[in-house]
């Protein structure tokens, strides 16, 4: 099956800040283009070089005032990467900032731009001066169908009580939804207090608790880095063994203090759910997925998160195909567009 992406790969190369600042418009110190170059090599995810492969960078250009604010205009230089999978890239910056990623390229995954930092500026020239940098892309190689779907702030029947999620269905188990089969089970707890003065944000303690129905079920945790993710942001196959019953989501506020949460960035989980033993204790069915992004449980009694399960027992199968999503015609804030 060939996918054709329209989003840009991301280089994985970043320097330190730089010393002009320009932000969307707004004033920057620095209006004067200074040459700069960069060098990227591309590679696929098993190592091996991509030739012939669009790369790109993208550089602020200039301010055009307007109503909102005006607009920034930006220009673009472009390469090709040789049989080695690699590019010289070379053009004038202002900010010392660009964008860097690679055209789309078919029977591979985008990924999400990467921006570069030059240090600054000698001798008229960007520093350092032509850095080596690496792109990974993941290739497309076994998409397959999948129930996946963005659960946006739905609100929690009950609180203090487990309450089931079915995952095919996609929906609270009855009475409260339709589902059948409680996949995940859901337990929110909350205090809040009143706020003392109006710019305040009032104390809270919330819990969000994932567990699970049947002996086996469970779920784990991966990271992945924000810089230079991949459209396939996790491994395509879950892990066999590791996971875990119980997973607790905690954030709170005391008085007169910060936010304290172990809601993360770049936390994604695998889990296995409807899991079958025999007589001797070993799993001989279940089902494998997973999320995108962590979940979360607000201060409004509502939940949202968004899960990858692959349907055929027993596949460890994680790369998704969206064009065969078994939920069909869902709303725009449900629809799971990435692999």
């Amino acid at each position: 099956m060939k996918i054709k992406h329209q989003t840009f790969i991301g280089c994985t190369v970043l320097f330190a800040t730089c010393t002009f600042a320009q932000v969307n418009g707004f004033l920057i110190t620095n209006t004067t283009p200074y040459p700069a170059q960069l060098t990227v090599k591309v590679l696929a995810d098993d190592s091996a070089p991509v030739g012939c492969i669009g790369v790109r960078v993208r550089t602020f250009s200039r301010h055009i005032p307007g109503d909102n604010f005006g607009t920034d205009e930006y220009k673009e230089a472009n390469g090709l990467t040789d049989t080695n999978g690699v590019a010289t890239l070379a053009f004038k910056c202002i900010t010392g900032e660009v964008d860097c990623g690679t055209r789309p390229f078919v029977g591979f995954y985008g990924n999400v731009n990467s921006k570069i930092r030059f240090t600054n500026v000698v001798s008229g020239q960007w520093q350092p001066w032509n850095p080596t940098g690496e792109i990974h892309i993941k290739r497309i190689l076994n998409p397959i169908p999948m129930y996946a779907r963005r659960i946006k702030e739905s609100k929690v029947p009950v609180e203090g009580m487990p309450v089931g999620f079915d995952l095919m269905v996609g929906d609270w188990v009855a009475p409260y939804g339709k589902g059948q089969t409680p996949d995940f089970v859901f337990k929110l707890e909350r205090k809040t207090e009143p706020a003392v003065r109006f710019s305040e944000t009032p104390p809270f303690d919330v819990t969000l608790t994932v567990s699970f129905s049947d002996d086996g079920d469970g779920i784990q945790s991966i990271f992945v880095t924000p810089q230079n993710q991949s459209e396939l942001q996790l491994p395509r196959r879950a892990p066999l063994d590791g996971y875990q019953p119980v997973l607790v989501k905690h954030q709170y506020k005391e008085r007169g203090q910060k936010v304290h949460s172990n809601f993360l960035p770049g936390q994604n989980y695998f889990f296995r759910v409807r899991t079958k033993k025999d007589s001797h204790g070993k799993i001989v069915s279940a089902l494998y997925g997973k999320t995108n992004g962590d979940f979360r449980g607000g201060l409004a009694g509502k939940i949202t998160f968004t899960y990858y399960l692959n349907p055929e027992t027993n596949s460890l199968n994680m790369e998704f195909d969206p064009a065969q999503n078994r939920f069909k015609k869902l709303p725009i804030l449900e629809q799971v567009n990435l692999p």
